[in-house]
């Protein structure tokens, strides 16, 4: 709906801005205009940038599909299933190759490929990279005393370092844990909580004693209606399908788009929102689905307590770099779904995907995507280098790490500042803390990667819920 509408669609009774046009705030505002008409509510989507989706971001060049931000949803948590089911397009989900299955790490100056198991459930991972020559035999057969050790106490939160370094051992932690996280988290396993990240690993220790037992009973499929899907899909288009799906469904909400929220302030029993336009209407009732620190600075005046808690969680900024192939000139180099590296290795990226390889239909038949990592915890120099730098040093970590030395058709940089929220330990509390003081402030809510979970299911779930909570509230006003 266009701005100049808004008016007309506002009905008697609550309204409710929502702040942030990503995944978290798009799937709040689908769930307050699925109220029934009568529900008296209307919705006012702010959104900073030009376009809805936040880093989910898809460009089409030239036969090639980019995504620039995340590139798959884990199937092992079903909202974002749901919700594609929801919206129709569940017939476009597709899962990733088996043709291609699998990784290597870049161990010792070398690329090892590594056992099929690491292209689906994270779990399971720890076998398949247990078996190949990434680590020493030492370390394997410290990694198999998590087998015999005791449970050990229970921590009410820890490092991912110390707890995978107390059940498996250092090397694993160096080897196997650091490169996994950077592509996970972009971050740091001495420094991101164990209770934040996976929980579900000191879960296996307390009910089966070890992590290694646990496994083996771990899920390797996630399922979409009577589908069967591997750990990852994706859909045909690329994620941004999902972007376009949404804003298709918001016919019910002004979007307002290139309006960054400049400040929130409570006025009586509502709210009201200034943009670089002026004033906005008075809302009942607020959803921020912003990151951590920009909703900070937004209730720094009016709830400092709140705000200084939000401005703890730490943010690093990351990048991609996609570079376009003719694939004959890459294919017999570029095997598998890609590679990570450890921070051990010194090198300037932290690994590569080969998209081709992973997803149907994201080249032509002659053609061959490629994309690199760079930024977060351990590479954040060389993601402030310009663009022609940063696709210079990527091309050559490609050539050393993987022997491509082909010239690119094209390359594409994509910067994510300040957009990697990091679960560091402590976080759970600090979430709990942020809850509770919210909990006492009628008609806000907060929603996004930054509190309860950093992937798209997570972001989806949340959003959702949290405007299923403010529905479920009695309006201020």
């Amino acid at each position: 709906m266009s701005v100049e509408n808004a008016a007309e669609a506002t009905r008697s009774g609550r309204r409710v801005a929502v702040v942030g046009g990503g995944i978290a705030g798009l799937a709040a505002a689908y769930e307050l205009v699925s109220e029934p008409d009568d529900a008296g509510l209307s919705v006012d989507l702010y959104e900073a940038r030009e376009r809805l989706g936040g880093v989910i971001r898809t460009d089409y060049v030239d036969g090639y599909v980019l995504d620039a931000g995340p590139d798959a949803i884990l199937t092992l948590k079903p909202a974002a299933l749901e919700l594609c089911r929801e919206l129709g397009i569940e017939d476009e989900i597709i899962p990733t190759r088996d043709e291609d299955r699998g990784v290597a790490l870049y161990s010792r100056g070398k690329l090892r490929p590594l056992p099929y198991g690491t292209g689906s459930s994270w779990l399971r991972k720890i076998f398949a990279y247990a078996s190949s020559g990434v680590v020493s035999w030492r370390s394997k057969l410290r990694m198999a005393a998590d087998l015999v050790i005791p449970r050990g106490p229970q921590a009410d939160d820890e490092s991912m370092a110390d707890f995978f370094g107390r059940r498996l051992g250092h090397e694993a932690v160096d080897r196997i844990v650091d490169p996994l996280i950077a592509g996970i988290y972009s971050g740091d396993p001495d420094r991101l909580s164990i209770m934040s990240t996976f929980p579900r690993f000191p879960q296996m220790v307390a009910r089966n004693r070890s992590i290694l037992l646990s496994l083996l009973k771990a899920p390797q499929s996630g399922r979409s209606g009577t589908r069967t899907l591997p750990v990852f899909c994706s859909l045909r288009r690329g994620l941004a399908q999902l972007v376009e799906a949404l804003e298709a469904r918001l016919q019910g909400a002004a979007i307002h788009l290139n309006a960054r929220v400049e400040s929130l302030t409570r006025v009586g029993s509502g709210y009201e929102l200034r943009t670089a336009s002026g004033s906005r209407p008075s809302y009942s009732e607020v959803i921020l689905a912003v990151p951590a620190p920009i909703a900070a600075d937004l209730l720094g005046g009016d709830f400092p307590e709140v705000a200084a808690r939000m401005a703890s969680i730490r943010y690093v900024s990351s990048g991609t770099v996609f570079f376009a192939y003719r694939r004959d000139e890459v294919a017999d180099r570029a095997r598998g779904y890609g590679f990570l590296v450890p921070s051990r290795e010194g090198r300037r990226i932290n690994g590569a995907t080969w998209i081709t390889n992973k997803f149907e239909g994201r080249s032509p038949e002659d053609g061959f995507l490629a994309r690199c990592f760079v930024g977060g915890d351990r590479t954040a120099e060389v993601l402030e280098r310009d663009d022609a730098d940063l696709i210079r040093i990527c091309r050559d970590e490609l050539r050393e790490i993987a022997g491509i030395d082909a010239d690119p058709l094209f390359g594409r940089v994509y910067r994510w500042r300040s957009s990697n929220p990091q679960y560091d330990v402590g976080h759970a509390r600090r979430a709990e803390e942020i809850d509770a003081a919210l909990a006492g402030v009628p008609g806000l809510f907060v929603t996004g990667s930054g509190f309860r979970g950093i992937g798209i299911p997570d972001c989806v779930k949340d959003g959702r819920e949290t405007a299923r909570r403010l529905l479920q509230s009695t309006p201020t006003h």
